[in-house]
C-alpha cells in the first residue's frame, strides 16, 4: 500500500513530466541542471543552494537563448526528459532522504531510524520504495554523493 511518502514522490515524479512536456525547452535545460548538480555532486561541490543555482541558471538559459524552433512533438519530448530528470531526482530525494543509524549488533544500517516522530517513521518504514531507493542510493556511489547520503553521520 502506498503511504503518504510514496505520494508525495510520485506527484513530485509526474509533475515533473507532465510540466516538462508542457514547458519545452526550459525543462530540458532544467533536466541538463539537474544532470550537472549529479556531475558537480562528483567533485564535492554539492548543497541545496548550489542545486538552486543551477536550477535557476539552466531554466534562465533556456529561456533567454535563441533556441531553433523545433516541432512541438520534438520539443514536448525532450522537455519531458528534462522533467522526467528532475521528477526522478526529486522523488529519490524523498525517498532516500530520511535519517539512517548504524545498528551496533550487525554493524548494517537502518532505514528510517527510529528516533524519528512515529508518524514519519510510519509513513517511510511502510512504503514499499523508500527502503529500495535508500539502498540503491546508498549502493551507488556517485548517487550517494548527489544526495548528499555520504557526509551524513548515521545516529
Amino acid at each position: 500500500m502506498l503511504t503518504w511518502v510514496d505520494l508525495l514522490a510520485l506527484f513530485s515524479l509526474s509533475l515533473g513530466l507532465a510540466l516538462g512536456y508542457r514547458g519545452g525547452w526550459p525543462w530540458a535545460f532544467a533536466g541538463g541542471g539537474v544532470v550537472a548538480y549529479v556531475l558537480l555532486a562528483q567533485l564535492g561541490l554539492a548543497g541545496p543552494l548550489l542545486g538552486l543555482g543551477l536550477g535557476l541558471l539552466t531554466g534562465l538559459l533556456g529561456k533567454s537563448l535563441p533556441l531553433p524552433q523545433l516541432s512541438r512533438r520534438l520539443e514536448g519530448g525532450l522537455g519531458a526528459l528534462g522533467g522526467f530528470l528532475l521528477g526522478l531526482f526529486l522523488a529519490l530525494s524523498l525517498w532516500a532522504g530520511y535519517p539512517f543509524e548504524r545498528v551496533a549488533s550487525t554493524g548494517g544500517l537502518r532505514y528510517p531510524s527510529v528516533n524519528l516522530p512515529t508518524p514519519i517513521y510510519q509513513g517511510v518504514s511502510q512504503s514499499p520504495f523508500a527502503r529500495e531507493a535508500f539502498r540503491l542510493a546508498w549502493q551507488t556511489p556517485w548517487l550517494r554523493k548527489a544526495l548528499a547520503l555520504e557526509g551524513q553521520h548515521p545516529r
